[in-house]
């Protein structure tokens, strides 16, 4: 009797270009946020930039919320 694995992963290219493009979008938000003048813009826009380099971070790593579960038979 096979094991299987209770989620499937995504190829690695697939999670890479997801990473770059997300830790990319948090990047450009901190870019934003030393730009800004007032100190509520820059620690919502700094606070907006951490969740978008977490998500990448957890994109490449494939852990919640990215996790893919599929339903055995």
């Amino acid at each position: 009797m096979k094991t299987e694995e209770a989620t499937s992963r995504d190829c690695l290219s697939c999670r890479m270009v997801g990473a770059v493009g997300l830790i990319g979008i948090g990047g450009y938000l901190a870019n934003q946020a030393f730009k800004n003048k007032t100190l509520p813009g820059r620690v919502l826009i700094s606070t907006l930039s951490l969740t978008f380099v977490s998500l990448g971070i957890a994109r490449y790593k494939q852990t919640f919320p990215f996790q893919k579960r599929t339903e055995k038979a």
